[in-house]
């Protein structure tokens, strides 16, 4: 695309297109087996999930509220580059900072407060801490 010819560019947009359709694809499929993982962690889950369910399900939300995120901004990108250089989307800043901008720090946001650590330290990796919003490292139990 950098090339400054036209064929490269059109060629470059394609490539762009195609690789976000199959980044949302993935990423469709990834939520829906994280959705089926929860449903039959809950149904199917032993004495240990249940001791803890509270924290998985909390990381989990966490986890959906992330993707969802993350999922509209690869839909909007790729609205973006299907308009093309002269689109609406792209000759209008205010697009980029609501739907890549706000979006990204409102996943960066979530995963700060319900910190993944949790989860590991729920295994017992990094000896049993785990970081609470933001900044408050603790031990698990």
């Amino acid at each position: 695309m950098a090339s400054g010819d036209i064929e490269s560019l059109h060629t470059g947009e394609k490539i762009i297109i195609g690789g976000l359709v199959v980044q949302i694809l993935f990423f469709s499929v990834f939520l829906v087996t994280s959705v089926t993982f929860h449903r039959r962690a809950i149904r199917y889950s032993t004495a240990r999930v249940q001791q803890n369910l509270y924290i998985w399900q909390k990381h989990l939300y966490a986890l959906y509220g992330g993707s969802t995120l993350i999922l509209v901004r690869s839909v909007f990108r790729l609205i973006e580059y299907a308009q093309g250089n002269d689109g609406y989307i792209i000759s209008h800043e205010v697009f980029l900072y609501i739907f890549d901008s706000v979006l990204m720090l409102a996943t960066m946001v979530i995963f700060a407060i319900i910190h993944p650590s949790e989860v590991t330290a729920l295994d017992g990796g990094s000896r049993g801490k785990a970081v609470k919003n933001v900044v408050h490292v603790y031990q698990m139990h």
